[in-house]
């Protein structure tokens, strides 16, 4: 199965149920699947073809996720850059994905129209949010396009993706990162949407991280309803599990130390949060073992991967948040907690180099 797939089945398990809310404002799998397949058909009016690269440059948005399964559904190649690079890097990015499209949100259009000058490869640039004199409007492209579903030959092998990792030296490098490398992770971990079981995944980790992305394909797989913030913001993170009910969340270390430490902290009923995803950084132990004493009806989890990977390789599960049992099983999953990275899922060979 390639990811392409997994916006269309969800969509045909529970189309009714919300797939996006962003902002107050919420859209089904049915509503979700047919502005993609419209933005979809009007990249291949622009003459974006399989292997092509579209590239985007924004904070989390519905149009974010909808830009990523209409390249998926053509074939092409999504590439997200991260907003927070400076414009030589960003301008360097564009150039080494030889990308033909770049879609881009309101705070970032000076970047956009200062770099693309010297990037004789974007040949459409599409404005997210308004309309834009020199820029096509993504709203308008998807208000005149067919709902009809686009049809392209796909590959489980196909490079669905170009991600651009920090790079500890040099410039960023582009890891090409294929359709079987997320779906092998999501198949593996995710149960497949239902009708019986309603969840809600609030997603502030950024959409341009591999993380932020393993968790929309997820979410989409699942059939659950991706709650989006643009940014992370304590006080607005807390509000919306509150007010969504929200059942699943991601969280890097720094964000959760700012969630447990908020003075309002148990003002918020976040009662039906019911697991906890943390990674991307060491997590020091104070931070989890407050966590868990201030939230003990939450399972954690440590997701450790790379960009590389296209997902997490290992994990401490719940069972190893539980402190609990003798005092040499305490101290044992106490150093755990502190120190390891987890257990390789299934499918995940590691090997350990000295």
């Amino acid at each position: 199965m390639n990811t392409a797939d997994f916006l269309s089945i969800a969509s045909a398990i529970c189309p009714e149920r919300d797939c996006m809310v962003f902002e107050g404002k919420r859209q089904t799998f049915t509503q979700t699947n047919g502005r993609v397949n419209r933005l979809g058909n009007a990249l291949v009016k622009l003459g974006i073809d399989k292997g092509d690269r579209v590239a985007i440059l924004q904070v989390n948005c519905p149009q974010y996720v909808e830009s990523y399964y209409a390249a998926a559904k053509l074939g092409a190649i999504f590439v997200p850059l991260n907003f927070r690079s400076k414009q030589d890097e960003l301008s360097y990015m564009l150039g080494n994905a030889e990308a033909e499209a770049l879609l881009v949100g309101n705070r970032y259009l000076d970047m956009a129209r200062a770099m693309l000058p010297h990037i004789p490869s974007v040949k459409q640039c599409i404005s997210i949010d308004k309309k834009q004199p020199d820029m096509l409007y993504y709203e308008d492209l998807v208000s005149a396009s067919s709902p009809e579903e686009v049809l392209s030959e796909i590959e489980d092998e196909d490079v669905t993706m170009l991600v651009y990792t920090a790079g500890t030296t040099g410039r960023s490098k582009g890891v090409p990162l294929r359709h079987s490398g997320f779906a092998s992770y999501v198949l593996e971990n995710v149960d497949p949407a239902s009708l019986d079981i309603e969840e809600s995944n609030l997603l502030t980790v950024p959409l341009y991280h591999v993380a932020g992305l393993q968790a929309m394909l997820a979410a989409i797989y699942g059939g659950r309803t991706l709650v989006l913030m643009r940014q992370f913001e304590t006080k607005e993170w807390l509000e919306t599990v509150q007010r969504e009910q929200v059942t699943r969340a991601m969280l890097v270390p720094t964000m959760l130390k700012r969630v447990i430490d908020d003075p309002d902290f148990t003002k918020y009923n976040l009662g039906s949060l019911r697991v906890l995803t943390y990674g991307a950084a060491p997590m020091p132990f104070e931070v989890i073992n407050k966590a868990i004493e201030v939230m003990p009806w939450v399972r954690f989890i440590n997701a450790f991967g790379q960009t590389e990977t296209a997902s997490t390789i290992t994990a401490l599960g719940p069972e190893d948040h539980i402190i609990e049992g003798t005092q040499e099983e305490r101290e044992k999953k106490l150093k755990r907690l502190t120190s390891s990275i987890g257990r390789p899922l299934t499918d995940v060979e590691v090997k350990i180099v000295d």
